[in-house]
């Protein structure tokens, strides 16, 4: 991309951030689901849980759809229309919510949605900035996900108050990012219009040449990570009513440090990796698997939540890492974005497997066991992020 101004450069920040809010929305209807559970209770539980990992097959679909449309159709169309229908979903879900079907069509909606903006945020910051600038701008866009994630659950329960048909307006977050896309995000060409690519060292070279699976190591870290990362704050619930640690509340205190905790590392996340450099991956995993230990060994409540801080930064060294690859093949950017993305979206879809994995294993339903096996699977990726480099090399 040829270089912009300070001011031009700026907004775009303001754009990837605000845009990447909407990024991990299918959280935004957690703290409705007991009262959709009751609204609608002839469904079964797991009918209405799966409300929220049902947007995940859209957004994996679409993800890679984006992909290819970024090839014919301009990253700021793409954004635009992507947070659009997130806030249609919103809008739908609170005025028509008259069956559960109808909020399986609106979660289909809000999937797709994701799925076109999600890829296009990391692709904006590997073909604009570079350097630390690059890696800085990576850590807010994975911080800003998690930070709208916060938002959404918190406000999301507060508006469930007044009816939890409410709680699908937390989706009007996308709103800003409609705004700051409108004026920052780059309209004029597509990908395949982009005949020059400016190189790190400010020079300019020939368009993009054939694509190679150059990310398939990242990939696959980021599968597993998704697994493992996800199951923390699924069974943080049971946990605290397995283990007699209070009301529920503690257990939401627990999700939102869980949550703020990739925020926070998010933020720091440059300064991390010019420390960690090839081993900021490594730390993360290492993190995840440390806390989720302690998590799996303490009956302390104060202790489990600040190791829920632990275990969450995990993402926010983990996957702005294995983005920053995606801007190896200059070209296709957002191509690699989605192919990460979507293997995300993959393995937060099956997490449901761990669970039933470590009942397999153990012979036993206990939660307990569950963050034994997230530390287990933790400490292999904490290996693979090893391994996957040396052949790489």
């Amino acid at each position: 991309m040829n270089s912009i101004n300070t001011k031009q450069k700026n907004l775009l920040k303001v754009a990837i951030i605000t845009m990447s809010f909407v990024q991990l929305g299918t959280n935004g209807i957690a703290p409705i689901l007991a009262q959709i559970q009751d609204a609608f209770p002839q469904a079964s539980a797991a009918n209405v849980q799966f409300l929220m990992t049902f947007p995940s097959i859209f957004s994996l679909i679409f993800a890679m759809v984006c992909a290819i449309l970024s090839d014919h159709i301009s990253k700021k169309v793409l954004a635009i229309t992507g947070l659009l229908l997130v806030v249609a979903a919103g809008f739908l879900g609170f005025f028509f919510h008259g069956s559960l079907t109808l909020l399986f069509v609106w979660a289909a909606i809000l999937g797709i949605g994701i799925g076109m903006v999600a890829p296009l945020a990391p692709a904006l910051v590997n073909e604009t900035f570079y350097d630390k600038e690059k890696q800085t701008m990576l850590g807010w866009q994975n911080a800003s996900s998690s930070a709208g994630s916060m938002i959404m659950t918190f406000l999301g329960g507060i508006l469930a108050v007044l009816g939890w048909h409410f709680g699908y307006l937390v989706y009007l977050i996308g709103i800003p990012g409609i705004l700051f896309s409108m004026i920052a995000v780059p309209g004029k060409r597509s990908t395949k219009q982009m005949t020059e690519n400016m190189t790190d060292a400010g020079t300019f070279q020939e368009a993009r040449g054939p694509f190679r699976l150059v990310i398939w190591r990242e990939m696959i870290i980021t599968f597993v990570l998704l697994i493992v990362f996800s199951a923390v704050p699924a069974n943080l619930s049971m946990l605290v009513a397995e283990r007699s640690l209070g009301a529920t509340t503690i257990s939401g205190t627990m999700s939102t440090l869980f949550l703020c905790g990739g925020m926070l590392f998010g933020i720091l996340f440059g300064k991390v990796s010019s420390i960690l450099k090839k081993r900021t991956d490594f730390v993360g995993a290492l993190m995840l698997a440390f806390g989720s230990c302690i998590i799996a060994l303490s009956s302390n409540v104060a202790l489990i939540c600040i190791c829920c801080l632990i275990a969450g930064s995990s993402i926010s060294l983990v996957m702005p890492t294995c983005m920053s690859a995606a801007g190896k093949l200059k070209g296709y950017e957002t191509l690699n974005s989605s192919l990460i993305l979507g293997t995300s979206f993959v393995g937060v879809f099956v997490t449901p497997v761990l669970t039933t994995l470590t009942a397999n294993i153990t012979g036993s339903e206990s939660v307990t066991y569950r963050f034994f096996m997230v530390t287990i699977v933790a400490l292999i990726l904490s290996v693979l992020t090893i391994v996957l480099k040396k052949g790489k090399r």
